[in-house]
């Protein structure tokens, strides 16, 4: 989903730092494509399927741009998209009756925040397929990704963990914890395996994000989730920039060491873990200034290396657009800044 026209701005539209106007900006453009483009899918799936389309572009009539929308319309998107594409008017029919049905349950936006668990809905089975696909993370022995909800109890005990860290974010970067409300509108939490949390443009407002293990992780509740929420809000983030600039001119040409996987990445991939990280460097430095432990000092750490080296990979073997380039060299401003 890419925007049909460049935005103005450059200059200040394309950078990592946290900034809660310039996300509400992005978040209208990628609403504004993904409402063009559903109106184009659904005009087309009308050819052959006329009663379904018809429901579906009434869903369409009056949809607020400007407002978060639910992200099981970027995963409609996609199916509608991919049904199309493979001429499987199955799927198609099935996309074009989801998007009439969220309309009549009044389900159409995502405003607010909120934390649940996965239920297998639409969104679930989208984001497992994308998971176990060709290009999803895989264990140090080849083992898929697997996902399940949490309890109850481990609902209630998580949402408590979110609450303390977007506290924390607040007090440590508002900008950022500003930010992270105008992108984000549903947190799943799970339990699962090889990923700790996962972002995909195909559910664009919604993070996934794995409870602490037993041990180490739970310990440190607060850390864990101030990490891994800064990490997913900024992959949404950067696949909103995306959508105004691919950034990246090779960015599927070849495989390169990964700073966060184990397995090798394409470019596109470095470049998403090198963003997230300059974010993640750039809070964790601070939350060490306030709380200068051994274990916070460790995190730090652990992020500006592995910054670096996604960095020095981006460096060295990307063909960066000219906006890539800014939003590269103000990754390494937020680093460079907190050191």
């Amino acid at each position: 989903m890419t925007a049909t026209a460049p935005l103005a701005d450059t200059e200040i539209l394309f950078g990592a730092h946290p900034d809660r106007a310039r996300a509400a900006r992005l978040r209208r453009s990628i609403n504004g494509v993904l409402a063009n483009d559903l109106r184009v899918y659904v005009n087309s799936a009308a050819k052959r399927l006329p009663n379904s389309a018809a429901a579906a572009a009434a869903a369409l009539e009056g949809l607020d741009v400007t407002r978060k929308l639910n992200p099981l319309l970027f995963t409609l998107h996609w199916q509608l998209n991919e049904g199309l594409r493979t001429q499987r008017p199955g799927a198609v029919s099935a996309a074009l009756g989801r998007l009439a049905r969220v309309a009549t349950d009044g389900e159409l936006y995502g405003d607010g925040f909120r934390v649940e668990t996965m239920d297998w809905d639409v969104i679930d089975a989208e984001a497992a397929s994308f998971f176990t696909g060709a290009d999803g993370p895989r264990s140090e022995r080849g083992g898929l990704v697997e996902i399940a909800p949490v309890t109850p109890a481990e609902l209630g005990t998580g949402k408590v963990w979110v609450s303390q860290a977007l506290d924390a974010l607040r007090e440590l970067d508002p900008e950022l914890h500003e930010e992270f409300y105008e992108l984000v509108s549903r947190l799943r939490l799970v339990h699962g395996s090889v990923i700790r949390g996962a972002t995909s443009s195909r559910c664009w407002g919604l993070n996934y994000l794995r409870v602490p293990d037993p041990g180490a992780e739970s310990a440190e509740p607060v850390n864990y989730f101030l990490d891994h929420l800064v990490h997913e809000s900024g992959h949404l983030m950067l696949h909103a920039l995306m959508s105004a600039d691919p950034l990246l001119k090779n960015p599927f040409e070849a495989r390169h060491s990964a700073p966060i996987r184990r397995d090798a990445r394409p470019l596109y991939g470095v470049f998403h873990a090198t963003f997230v990280l300059s974010r993640i460097s750039r809070v964790l430095a601070r939350h060490t200034a306030a709380d200068p432990r051994p274990v916070t000092r460790a995190l730090r750490d652990e992020s500006v290396q592995r910054f670096r080296k996604g960095y020095e990979t981006i460096i060295e073997h990307a063909d960066l657009t000219d906006a890539g380039r800014m939003v590269l060299a103000s990754c390494r401003e937020l680093v460079e800044a907190e050191l």
